[in-house]
């Protein structure tokens, strides 16, 4: 009874607030571009190069600072090295717990306001969270930063239990924070939360294959229209010493796009290879990227466009 006394009041109070990350708020309407296209302030036939940015937190840059995140390091890049284009025009439509569906529904809204060159999707392993099943919307972007995201799933009798369980705020305190404690050191509890985010991709769940649909939507209509898809399966930054937790599920979803040859897959797990998770995490406990983690990715990609795609920036 203390205990649930005590964990209900920092609940409400927030006493122990100043231990936990503070996520940012992801609200579309601060990027530059989406004002810009709003007000039909962009000019799609002239010597402009457009990239649009899809995804989740993980590529908006939860915890950190807008200015610092994925897509406006880049802009800054592209930007400085520019030398041959009238203007560059970042749009960055990722938002918070984003999946695979949302993504969907994102681009084909405003691909053709858009006329993206180069389209960015930021892929996290909870991008098969969520309804993938919600009737498509035609409102506008900024009806996407209302969506209720629920899942979509029938339990088994250990899980019905289970959450019963956790409905207990103690028990939830002790279990949440217990599997975020053991995740820290490679230790993926089974029929935790984490662990059937994986499952999706390594069993073939039903998840799995309607995001597959919603994902071959988006790579088709973009290699339609001759565009480039770059697809950055980010990892979890806090978990890079444990790659093997991720093998298969990476494997997997690497196959998925070995069938599309133009799309360029990058496993961003790579360019953390032989470093320290403690440079680019902002908790133990916490798998988002910190502000250095998007600045490598940002000039990685920067190099990508730049050589392998061969965008002219310079005369």
């Amino acid at each position: 009874m203390t205990g649930e006394i005590l964990i209900r009041l920092d609940e409400k109070y927030k006493l122990l607030a100043s231990t936990q990350i503070v996520k940012m708020s992801t609200d579309l309407t601060i990027t530059p571009e989406f004002l810009l296209l709003k007000n039909n302030a962009i000019n799609l036939t002239g010597n402009n190069l457009r990239v649009m940015v899809l995804g989740d937190s993980f590529i908006h840059g939860g915890g950190i600072e807008f200015k610092d995140n994925f897509s406006q390091q880049l802009k800054k890049l592209l930007q400085f090295n520019n030398h041959h284009f009238d203007n560059i025009y970042v749009l960055d439509l990722s938002k918070g717990a984003a999946n695979n569906y949302d993504n969907n529904q994102i681009y084909f809204q405003f691909v053709n306001k858009f006329k993206p060159d180069i389209v960015i999707l930021g892929y996290t392993y909870n991008a098969t969270r969520g309804d993938l099943y919600k009737l498509s919307s035609t409102i506008g972007l900024d009806s996407f930063s209302t969506i209720n995201f629920t899942l979509n799933r029938k339990k088994s009798l250990p899980q019905k239990i289970y959450s019963v369980v956790y409905n207990s705020s103690v028990l939830h305190y002790i279990l949440y924070n217990s599997h975020n404690y053991l995740k820290s050191y490679g230790l993926i509890i089974p029929n935790s939360e984490f662990d059937l985010i994986l499952n999706d991709y390594t069993l073939n769940t039903v998840p799995w294959k309607r995001s597959k649909c919603l994902l071959s939507e988006i790579n088709a209509d973009i290699i339609k229209r001759n565009s480039h898809l770059i697809v950055l399966k980010f990892p979890e930054m806090n978990l890079i010493g444990y790659p093997k937790i991720f093998y298969q599920p990476d494997i997997v979803i690497k196959t998925f796009y070995d069938n599309f040859p133009s799309i360029s897959y990058i496993n961003c797990l790579d360019y953390f290879k032989g470093k320290s998770s403690n440079d680019y995490i902002l908790s133990k406990y916490d798998g988002h990227p910190n502000e250095k983690a998007h600045q490598l990715v940002a000039l990685n990609v920067f190099n990508l466009i730049n050589r392998d795609l061969k965008v002219q920036l310079s005369k």
